[in-house]
């Protein structure tokens, strides 16, 4: 061990005593987090419950860091661009918790390493990105079958929202989303994507929907550091609360939805994301229309 390290762990949880206890504290401490993504939607969760005490982390992520992730994105630095990003993100948690015990999938999330992956785990946490909609699928599922959480926290302008899929009490991807289209050339696909995308919100901000919604179908979905921050907070509490027993934050099919910038924290379920559901499909076909005329949606 490092000098200083012994002393360091002794004390820098020091200050959760009056908000946890030791036994709490513990919990947290033995807890497996299985992470998959290691960008925008996950370093900033895995760096929270570092922060929390969790001190077990499988991290799966095939992406390299760019120029481009360095707004929003835990552990992306001039110096990290084209590094592995679970390798990243391991290597800052190691400094949080040296003590931390860290496996790297550096391939991803695969058919080949996801039992491994899961095994042991505590909780899921899906940092996939949303175009990858096969993987997603395939960890839902297998998360299901190993009675595991799967935690997903997507942001959208200047908020996120806290999805928590309960293996026993939730619906499966495919209930909840619905089957995925095969052509991925196609209209269907398209609107699966969006569909899928606005699955977790509870209300539609204040943003330039036509530019938005171009810019989520070239495969550049917009985004900030400051709400995937919030991501990774809402999250680490959400699994927290898991791994307490506490249950405060509800399961799919009900959501969380918050955005500091309009002020609103939103609880949708069953019948409230029905409704949103056919006005945002009406919304986005419009805004479909409107753009292919020349005109512009606001």
């Amino acid at each position: 061990m490092m000098p200083g390290v012994e002393i360091y762990e002794k004390e820098r949880l020091t200050r959760h005593l009056g908000i946890l206890t030791q036994e709490q504290q513990s919990v947290i401490e033995a807890a497996v987090v299985c992470g998959a993504g290691a960008g925008g939607a996950g370093g900033w969760a895995y760096a929270a419950l570092a922060r929390m005490g969790c001190r077990n982390f499988k991290l799966a992520d095939p992406g390299v860091f760019d120029e481009s992730n360095a707004n929003r994105q835990y552990g992306c630095y001039h110096d990290t661009v084209g590094k592995n990003k679970a390798v990243a993100v391991a290597e800052e948690l190691s400094r949080i918790t040296p003590l931390a015990k860290i496996q790297v999938f550096e391939d991803g999330v695969t058919s080949g390493t996801m039992s491994e992956f899961l095994a042991t785990g505590s909780v899921v946490i899906d940092g996939i990105d949303l175009y990858s909609l096969h993987s997603k699928k395939a960890l839902y599922d297998s998360a299901r079958l190993a009675n595991l959480p799967v935690f997903s926290s997507p942001v959208l302008g200047f908020g996120t929202a806290v999805a928590v899929f309960d293996p026993q009490r939730s619906p499966s991807f495919e209930e909840y989303f619905g089957p995925i289209p095969e052509t991925r050339e196609s209209v269907a696909y398209r609107r699966y994507v969006e569909h899928l995308g606005m699955g977790y919100f509870g209300f539609r901000p204040r943003l330039n929907w036509p530019l938005y919604m171009r810019r989520v179908h070239e495969g550049c979905v917009p985004s900030i550091g400051t709400s995937c921050m919030l991501s990774g907070s809402f999250v680490a509490m959400a699994v927290s609360d898991w791994l307490l027993g506490t249950r405060n934050f509800p399961v799919v099919p009900h959501t969380s939805h918050i955005d500091l910038m309009q002020r609103k924290l939103v609880r949708t379920g069953r019948f409230r994301r029905a409704l949103l559901n056919l006005l945002s499909g009406l919304y986005l076909r419009w805004i479909d229309r409107d753009t292919s005329a020349g005109g512009s949606a606001s």
